[in-house]
């Protein structure tokens, strides 16, 4: 018996393809179907009962936003650019009027005091319902020290 390995005495003659292991599984494609009549029936929708439907809100569309107006100045000497200057342009919108902002600030101020009454409220009823079982509690822990 030989020690080493000897080499094969056989040639091939064409390229053999070698074999690749996949990483990942392939997924199976999904015959396809044909349609082998022509006629169209509709399906039957079933009425449903006591089912709720509502329409979902829609999300605000894309706000677009506009590009202020700007002026490019540009100075040249003796054909070439010296100075580039980008200045902006006053927009020509409806600015509000000082009496809006001030009925604005004094309604945001009444929400706030409806809400801080309504917070107030709701802290009044958490303390009264909590009382009863402070003073049970106050009432077992000097039962303990006595």
């Amino acid at each position: 018996m030989p020690t080493t390995a000897t080499k094969s005495t056989k040639t091939t003659t064409g390229t053999r393809k070698t074999r690749t292991r996949r990483t990942t599984a392939k997924k199976a494609t999904p015959a396809k179907a044909v349609k082998l009549s022509t006629t169209t029936t509709k399906p039957v929708e079933k009425p449903v009962e006591n089912k709720v439907t509502t329409k979902r809100p829609q999300s605000p569309r894309k706000v677009t936003t506009t590009v202020a107006p700007k002026v490019t100045t540009t100075t040249f000497e003796s054909g070439k650019v010296v100075n580039t200057q980008v200045e902006l342009i006053k927009p020509t919108v409806v600015l509000i009027q000082w009496k809006d902002y001030v009925r604005d600030i004094n309604n945001r101020w009444q929400i706030h005091n409806y809400e801080m009454q309504q917070l107030m409220k709701d802290f009044k009823s958490i303390v009264n319902y909590l009382q009863p079982y402070h003073a049970k509690a106050v009432k077992t822990v000097k039962a303990w020290s006595v």
